[in-house]
C-alpha cells in the first residue's frame, strides 16, 4: 500500500514521524524530502506519486492552509480520486479546506486509529501479485550463496500472509536485469543480495534463477 504525505515544510517533524510508522507497518511512503533527488523535476515526482498511491494523507495545518503547493497536491488528489486522509495539527475540525470539509478527519493525537484501519486494509490485499511472463513466481527453493537473476521490469509489492508487504523501490531499477549472489535468506524465502551492500530486501518472486547457479 502507497501513502502520499503532503505536508508544509514547517510541519517536516510530524510528516517525518508518520512515515516513519507507516513504514514499519509495511506501507511504501511518498515524502518530498526523502524521495526526490537532488536535480529531479519536482513536479514530475508528485504527479507520478500521486498516480501511483492509495491514499492521499495531508496535514492540516496552520502553515499547510497557506502552503499553494499543498493544496495543488490536494487538488491534484481530488482531480485523481485518491481516498484523501485529513490529519489535523494545531487545527480544528472547522478549518479543513472546504473541498474536503465531509470527509472524517483525524487528530494528530489520533493517528494510533489511522493506523489500526491501515492494518485492517492491508490484512485484507492479495498474498501476491503476478510478475511478467518472463518473470514468474518461484518457490522459496534458493540458497544462500546461489546466483539468481532480478526481474527485467519494476515489479509490483508483494503482499505476505501476516498482512504487511514487500515494497519495489524506484533506487532498486538501477539492478533490473542484474545477476547477485544471495547473502541471506528469511524466514519467508526473501533475500538479501551481495548487489546492493546489503540496502535492500528482495521478494522471492522478483528473482529467476540464473544459468550460472
Amino acid at each position: 500500500m502507497k501513502i502520499f504525505i503532503s505536508h508544509s515544510s514547517k510541519d517536516k517533524w510530524a510528516a517525518r514521524r508518520i512515515a516513519k510508522d507507516l513504514d514499519a507497518l509495511g506501507c511504501s511512503v511518498f515524502i518530498d524530502e526523502k524521495d526526490i533527488k537532488t536535480g529531479e523535476s519536482i513536479d514530475a515526482a508528485i504527479r507520478t506519486n500521486l498516480v501511483d498511491c492509495d491514499h492521499f494523507l495531508i496535514l492540516i495545518s496552520p502553515a499547510s492552509l497557506g502552503s499553494e503547493w499543498v493544496l495543488l497536491e490536494l487538488g491534484g488528489a481530488i482531480a485523481l480520486s485518491k481516498t484523501v486522509i485529513p490529519i489535523l495539527l494545531y487545527v480544528g475540525v472547522n478549518e479543513v479546506p472546504q473541498a474536503i470539509n465531509l470527509k472524517l478527519a483525524r487528530d494528530i493525537n489520533e493517528l494510533d486509529r489511522y493506523y489500526d484501519e491501515i492494518i485492517s486494509i492491508v490484512k485484507k490485499r492479495p498474498m501476491a501479485m503476478e510478475l511478467p511472463s518472463e518473470e514468474k513466481r518461484i518457490d522459496s527453493k534458493f540458497q544462500k550463496g546461489a546466483i539468481v537473476r532480478i526481474a527485467t521490469n519494476s515489479p509490483e509489492k508483494i503482499y505476505r500472509a501476516i498482512g504487511f508487504d514487500t515494497a519495489w523501490s524506484n533506487e532498486m531499477d538501477k539492478f533490473l536485469g542484474h545477476e547477485a549472489r544471495i547473502v541471506e535468506v528469511d524466514e519467508d524465502g526473501d533475500y538479501s543480495l551481495d548487489i546492493d551492500e546489503g540496502k535492500f530486501f528482495w521478494a522471492k518472486e522478483w528473482l529467476v534463477r540464473s544459468s550460472k547457479s
